[in-house]
């Protein structure tokens, strides 16, 4: 189930990308955000919003910058 809009979709689409351009499994990013699996699986599911510091830290934690991701959003 999907909680927000199609913006969000897109967001949440990228970043998932993101982690698996960076050849990092769920498992692997959540432990480089110091998170739980399921912080990753609910994010990329869209039952999860992401903030923005969060939004940067996943960013960081996949090599690439921010501002490269939100250009592609």
């Amino acid at each position: 189930m999907m909680l927000y809009g199609q913006r969000y979709e897109r967001v949440r689409k990228v970043l998932k990308s993101v982690r698996v351009s960076a050849n990092l499994t769920q498992i692997e990013l959540a432990q480089k955000l110091s998170k739980g699996q399921s912080y990753v699986s609910k994010l990329e599911r869209g039952e999860q919003f992401v903030e923005l510091l969060e939004f940067i830290e996943w960013c960081e934690a996949c090599g690439i910058a921010p501002q490269t991701v939100i250009g592609e959003i």
